[in-house]
């Protein structure tokens, strides 16, 4: 491994280099001078790549449809929930499509969501569908009279009968934030078909005494990675993760 990072030092930017070789506590791991490894890329943009590709190594593709975190010790669906994995094509494009030769095909399916269906944190915006004590995390029953019922809870639990392997649910959103550390690139190398938009995560926001919202992690180009209080009325994506 210090081999490889000492190899990587030599072609990224001097300030990532440093920044590498303190985390990872290097020695004779000096600045050098900086080359352009690919045309039209600047070095900072190299410098991106190559951090990205560190930030990676954590994560094993099993090419099953699930995605290993080795670090975090989890194991995350490759698809968003709604979507279907292809083995073949180790992808998240298992629906029909709509083709030239038969347009009426399977109407209405969606070439650029794949079927990831938006889900809502609850179907009232109070505290019916997590804990009441702090950290407020998603649940299956209401601990309050007013009955509320998640649909992204639902959702992630049911995959516990389908395949037998417990755990499954709702990620909190350290957990989810980690898909985004290597950038969005990299992050869909692992889970292709990601939509650009909200991603839920299990947390109700504990400020929110009236518990109308609740965290998501934003996967679009511009905020990527982003944490934002959402209405939990409102429909977003999830992406379901288990113990390892």
């Amino acid at each position: 491994m210090k081999y490889l990072i000492r190899s990587l030092t030599s072609i990224i930017s001097p300030s990532t280099a440093v920044l590498i070789c303190l985390v990872f506590s290097l020695v004779n791991c000096q600045e050098r001078p900086v080359k352009q490894v690919f045309p039209g890329l600047t070095d900072e943009e190299a410098s991106i790549v190559f951090t990205g590709i560190l930030l990676n190594t954590g994560f094993t593709d099993n090419r099953d449809g699930t995605v290993t975190d080795n670090i975090a010790g989890l194991i995350w669906r490759k698809c968003s929930q709604g979507q279907v994995y292809r083995i073949a094509n180790n992808d998240c494009q298992g629906i029909e499509r709509v083709t030239a030769t038969n347009p009426i095909l399977n109407i209405g399916s969606d070439t650029i969501r794949w079927g990831a269906t938006p889900l809502a944190y609850c179907s009232i915006a109070t505290q019916a569908c997590n804990t009441l004590n702090v950290p407020q995390v998603l649940i299956g029953s209401s601990p309050l009279v007013i009955s509320g019922e998640s649909e992204a809870f639902r959702s992630c639990n049911a995959l516990n009968d389908a395949n037998g392997a417990p755990g499954w649910r709702v990620p909190n959103p350290i957990e989810l934030q980690r898909l985004t550390l290597g950038g969005r690139n990299a992050m869909l190398a692992l889970f292709p078909q990601t939509q650009e938009e909200y991603y839920w995560t299990n947390l109700s926001r504990a400020e929110d005494v009236i518990g109308q919202t609740a965290a998501t992690v934003i996967f679009e180009q511009v905020r990527f990675g982003e944490i934002e209080y959402r209405t939990k009325t409102d429909r977003y994506y999830v992406r379901c993760v288990r113990p390892r």
